[in-house]
């Protein structure tokens, strides 16, 4: 596997995804079969979430963890993490520009793509790229929140799912969690949720569906709760 083989090499950077974090994780390797060579390991390409950083932080100590930004339109731009426990990071360099506009982080950069053959250009008149990464800011720092396509509507109230998979995740014996919205006939939309327990067996839905109404507003509880295993993607997450 992997982590042998950066044993056997004596690697000290290994470059990740979150998904892939959580997987080792999952698999039970960490922190027994991880190399006391490594010294780095860089996560990007999908949303992290803070569970599961919080949990490689507490046992790999001795590892500094640095979340990386790029796309294909502006390639890899150089990003600060605030702390090796934060994913907020800053984004920027010589030639780079950042801004927000309606919490959508967008970039300004003078090394980028010309644009597409036969297609529109990614580019607005002056040069910005949407990235359409929902962002919050503090201090200069940005931390990705969602994207805008995972905005859920119900009845014009706003969230992201990732709001609604926070507090999922802090009920004892999830494992992984995903919300989505779903067309409403009345409120546009609703949301919903696929739980995937620890022990299926122990898992009570009743008690589950009381612990997000009591730490949710009324509109973003999840109208229908399906318990089975999450297929592992960008906004899944691990407790």
């Amino acid at each position: 596997g992997i982590l042998a083989t950066c044993t056997e090499h004596g690697v000290e950077v290994l470059p990740t995804t979150p998904t892939f974090l959580r997987m080792m994780l999952m698999s039970g390797l960490v922190p027994d079969q991880v190399p006391s060579s490594l010294r780095i390991i860089t996560y990007g390409t999908e949303r992290m979430d803070q569970p599961t950083l919080d949990q490689l932080c507490e046992l790999l100590p001795e590892v500094d963890f640095r979340q990386t930004f790029g796309m294909s339109e502006l390639g890899i731009v150089r990003v600060k993490s605030e702390s090796r426990k934060s994913l907020f990071m800053k984004v920027g360099g010589e030639g780079v520009e950042t801004r927000v506009v309606e919490e959508v982080l967008q970039i300004r950069s003078a090394n980028r793509m010309l644009g597409y053959l036969n297609a529109p250009s990614p580019f607005d008149a002056d040069g910005w790229y949407d990235t359409k990464d929902v962002v919050e800011e503090r201090d200069g720092f940005y931390k990705v929140v969602g994207r805008t396509s995972e905005v859920i509507n119900v009845g014009g109230l706003k969230f992201m799912a990732s709001e609604i998979e926070r507090v999922a995740l802090t009920y004892e014996g999830i494992s992984l969690v995903k919300v989505y919205g779903k067309d409403n006939p009345i409120t546009g939309q609703h949301a919903e949720i696929i739980v995937q327990p620890k022990n299926s067996d122990d898992f009570d839905k009743v008690a589950f569906k009381k612990h997000l109404s009591e730490h949710l507003q009324n509109h973003m509880v999840p109208r229908k709760i399906l318990v089975e295993q999450v297929e592992v993607g960008h906004r899944h997450k691990r407790s």
